[in-house]
This record gives structure tokens, sequence and C-alpha cells, in this order.
């Protein structure tokens, strides 16, 4: 554990030495699109079709937005000299992580389609459950296991390969590589996964709370001063604005930890190697 508290030292020593690049990076790249997604989003609840496809695209346009963020902010703790520099690397080796990125992501979608295979095998009705009937459906407790018990091994298998393929954008990043950076990550952090796991946890749950904290005790305090009615309001925007201020410094720190640790288990000098 004290190795991986080097390298998480040295993520916040590489935060507070670029705190001045990264602060209008993260406006931009994390806060404004956060808040301009959950606003929309709020706005378009009672709207029609056409205008919900709309919201749709913005949103993926905008999640596309903070992923370049994110590749930038990992350019930057690899060894980008500057801001302009980091910015053109992540736009030029974007497609190829996103495409990597859609591949994970279809692989996780198939590993949970035995649940409503499982759903469909014991006679309900999966149509129905889709189109938002599933609170009058009742399921046995048989089903409910099953079910419960795949969730169970999604979970345990999710942590895992997250700690193992933590590095493939960083890889994907830096090597010029696209689907090999599975491998390649699987191989930096063998060996590690429960010290870089163990350190994710903590993280995940500081962050969590952090961002639960501020939607709480900002948000009551905004529907003290500026009502609380339903929709898009003065409150829910500026609620909006505090919770993703604090989850971009999330997103901050995660990308930097993944950078510095690419860092720390490539080079000579690393941290694992001392």
């Amino acid at each position: 554990m004290a190795k991986m508290s080097i390298v998480w030292d040295r993520t916040t020593a590489f935060v507070g030495e670029h705190l001045g690049t990264l602060v209008p990076l993260a406006l931009a790249a994390f806060v404004a699109p956060g808040v301009i997604n959950s606003c929309v989003s709020a706005a378009a609840v009672t709207a029609g079709p056409g205008v919900r496809l709309a919201v749709g695209a913005l949103v993926v346009l905008l999640s596309i937005l903070s992923f370049w963020g994110s590749l930038t902010v990992i350019a930057l703790a690899t060894g980008a000299g500057n801001l302009a520099d980091a910015g053109r690397v992540a736009a030029r080796r974007l497609p190829a992580a996103l495409l990597v990125a859609i591949g994970i992501g279809i692989a996780a979608a198939v590993a949970m389609l035995p649940v409503p295979l499982i759903l469909a095998t014991r006679g309900y009705d999966l149509m129905a459950i889709a189109n938002g009937q599933g609170a009058n459906i009742v399921v046995d407790p048989q089903t409910s296991s099953m079910v419960a018990l795949w969730g169970v091994v999604l979970i345990v298998a999710g942590l895992f390969l997250f700690t193992r393929l933590l590095l493939v954008s960083t890889v994907v990043l830096r090597e010029g590589v696209l689907f090999g950076a599975i491998r390649r990550s699987w191989a930096l952090t063998r060996g590690h996964g429960w010290r870089i796991l163990g350190l994710l946890l903590l993280f995940t749950v500081i962050g969590g709370v952090a961002q639960l904290a501020a939607r709480i005790v900002f948000g009551s305090v905004f529907a003290l001063l500026f009502g609380n009615a339903p929709g898009l309001t003065t409150a829910m925007v500026l609620t909006t604005v505090v919770t993703a201020s604090v989850q971009a410094v999330v997103v901050v720190l995660l990308a930097a930890f993944q950078g510095r640790l690419y860092v720390a288990l490539t080079t000579s000098d690393s941290v694992w190697r001392a």
C-alpha cells in the first residue's frame, strides 16, 4: 500500500502544480457539459419524441467532450508539455479511445444478457418490463435468486475487470494501439490489482459521499432561498452547478491517477521497481 500511496501523492502533487491549467479544462469539459445535460434533460421531460431525440444526441456529444477532457488530463499527467499539446494528443487519439470504450461497453452489455434470458425462460413479459410496467409484475423467489446471483457475479467480475483495464485509455493515448491496449493494461496491472482496487474503492466512497453531501446540503439551501418547485428552476440549476463541480474534481483526480499510475508502471524509476 505504501507504493500505491506514492502514486497517489504524485497524483495530488500533479494536480496542485497544474491547477491553473486544470481548472479551466474542468469547467469546459466536465462542469459545463454536466450542467447543460441535467438542465436540458429536465426541460425535455414533457417534450415530444423529436425533442427527446435531439436531447439524446446532445447528451452523446457532451459525453464525448468530457471523454476528450479526461484524455487531455491523462496526456498532461503522462508528460504533455502544456494544455494545447495535451488537447491535440487527446483529439488525435479520441476516435481510437472511443472505439475501444464502445467495444468494452458492448462486452459489458453482452455479459448482462443472462438477466433478460432468465426472465424470458421463466415466462415473464420482457416487453411489459421494457415499457415501464415492471412494477405490476411479481417475480417469484427462485427467479429473484437467480437474477440476484448473476448480479453478484457481475459486480465482482466488474470490479476485477475495471481494476485490470483501468489503463486502457491511457495506453491507447500514449502507445498508439487499439484493442491491443486491453492486453497491455492487463499486463501492466498484473500483481497490483488488489492495491489498485483498494485505493479506487476508497476514492469512490469518498467521491460519492462528497457528491451526495453537496447535493443534499446545497440543494436544501437553494430550495429554501429560491423555492422547491419541480422542473427546471433556479434552485435546480444552482444545485446542479455545485454537484457538477464536485464531480469534476473526482473525474480530474481519477484521470490524473490513471496517468501517474501509467508512468509509475512504465518508467525506469518506477515506484514498483524501487
